[in-house]
């Protein structure tokens, strides 16, 4: 056999041994800074693991660095906690196996001290459409979401009615809301994606599928630009988690 029959094969297993190689060292790196990162987010956002909430930093810190560095198999919950502006966020993000199917959910939370006045639920339309119906049947996963209130509702606003489903207990709280907290409105249109509600206990913005964060971070393209700089990805969280906070603040006033 003609020795140069192998030369291909074995530059192609040295490629992918190198590739290998410089991928583990950029990991590496990456995890080596990690811990300042993940300080200086939490300093910035004040945000702390709930379970834990008054437990030092380094605690906070230590916990972060030793998530980061796990890889075994298994289901992940990530709940972290603030307090914007005197009122109490939770961030909760969920990866989980149950009946036989994998699962993942991320969404902002605020509890409220009592029963709002005026419920509410307002969600982009494509998370219940035909498209997304017909999607769903050529792909393995599905986005689960249902109106939380029963009554739709016609704003009368063209720049909510276009894109948005809005729904009530009382349609007519419900347009006078809306159109009494235009900066409420003008942060759901900053989203990419909006899944928002208020019922008998909490204000909710849900977004399992993190589009918000990945549109931070650059969509696909800027993903793969970032690799690895974990220090840059929660840079970038930052401003979605305040936006998030933001919009929570905004419906727990408006709906009270």
């Amino acid at each position: 056999m003609n020795p140069t029959a192998y030369v291909f094969p074995v530059i192609m297993l040295l490629a992918f041994a190198g590739y290998f190689v410089w991928t583990m060292q950029k990991r590496k790196s990456a995890l080596a800074g990690f811990g300042p990162a993940v300080q200086s987010f939490f300093e910035r956002t004040g945000f702390r693991y709930a379970e834990m909430a008054q437990a030092p930093m380094d605690a906070h810190v230590a916990r972060a660095v030793q998530e980061s560095q796990n890889y075994t198999p298994g289901d992940r919950t990530i709940h972290y906690v603030r307090s914007f502006h005197g009122l109490p966020i939770h961030f909760r993000q969920t990866y989980e196996h149950r009946e036989n199917a994998f699962h993942v959910s991320c969404h902002w939370s605020a509890p409220l001290s009592r029963p709002p006045r005026i419920p509410f639920h307002i969600a982009d339309k494509s998370l219940d459409s035909v498209g997304k119906m017909v999607k769903e049947a050529f792909s393995n996963s599905q986005r689960v979401w249902s109106a939380k209130h029963p009554h739709r509702v016609q704003t009368g606003n063209p720049q909510i009615d276009s894109r948005f489903m809005v729904f009530g207990q009382d349609p007519q709280a419900v347009a006078w809301l809306l159109s009494q907290n235009p900066g409420l409105v003008s942060l759901l249109c900053s989203c990419v994606e909006v899944d928002l509600y208020v019922d008998a206990a909490s204000a909710v913005f849900a977004d399992p599928l993190q589009k918000n964060m990945n549109q931070a971070m650059g969509g696909m393209v800027g993903n793969m630009a970032l690799g690895f700089d974990l220090a840059k990805r929660m840079d970038l969280s930052v401003p979605v988690h305040d936006r998030m906070s933001e919009i929570l603040a905004h419906a727990v006033r408006a709906s009270a």
